[in-house]
């Protein structure tokens, strides 16, 4: 019994350690002046954002895909034009149903705002919202200078969930 319990209790430990290392993405809306509750964003990377809350206004822990953007198509000296590259400065990044309803709410309650996105504590991107998110799809253009594309793609991949029963999509190595 007292072996059961210890298994139990390593096992339960070890969903918690793996949970806390999974990445989070905050979503605040920067106003342009301050306000009660608000504080001054101001990063190296996007000084002086504007005024955000403690808390996030949306918290984004799953997606449904990332991937890196298109690049363009190159005309092909004989006609034609190359197929399109991945542009690996870019993301895009899929969401849920229910996040991409939320942000789109969010996007039109604020237009005129800033968007200040943050993994894991550190500013992603802070674009003007223009217009209201439609779609269920971010596109992430510039990531700021010192940002690893492919680090920052692969923790993105973690909040992404696999479906049940889904295989591998690298293809085991033939037996020699």
């Amino acid at each position: 019994m007292k072996r059961v319990l210890i298994i139990t209790w390593m096992l339960g430990m070890g969903w918690v350690i793996q949970a806390a290392d999974k990445p989070v993405l905050k979503v605040f809306v920067a106003a342009k002046d301050p306000g009660t509750g608000l504080h001054q964003a101001d990063f190296p990377q996007f000084p002086k954002v504007g005024y955000i809350r403690d808390k996030a206004d949306l918290t984004i822990s799953q997606l449904e895909d990332v991937a890196y953007g298109v690049g363009p198509r190159y005309p092909k000296p004989d006609g034609g034009y190359f197929p399109p590259t991945e542009n690996k400065r870019e993301l895009e990044l899929r969401l849920t149903a229910k996040d991409a309803e939320a942000l789109r709410k969010l996007t039109y309650d604020h237009v005129g705002s800033r968007l200040l996105l943050m993994l894991d504590g550190k500013p992603l991107v802070a674009p003007d919202i223009k217009t209201p998110m439609t779609g269920e799809t971010m596109y992430i253009n510039s990531l700021p200078m010192g940002f690893d594309a492919g680090e920052v793609k692969a923790k993105l991949e973690t909040l992404v969930q696999k479906p049940k029963g889904a295989k591998p999509s690298a293809t085991p190595a033939p037996k020699v």
